[in-house]
């Protein structure tokens, strides 16, 4: 997989998840996978959102 069918595929997750995430809290989410400049920024990012989502 390239970096953008990475980042579409993460983008994709979070909009089809069941994930207790206000659409500001996504948009910004989605913002930082667009900034992230390399697998580990990326996995940074989503493991973040899973903190914001099991804190609900």
């Amino acid at each position: 997989m390239t970096e953008q069918e990475l980042k579409a595929f993460a983008k994709w997750c979070l909009d089809n998840g069941k994930r207790k995430l206000t659409k500001e809290e996504k948009e910004a989410i989605k913002s930082a996978i667009d900034q992230a400049n390399s697998l580990n920024e990326l996995l940074q990012v989503v493991f973040i959102s899973l903190v914001i989502d099991s804190n609900r």
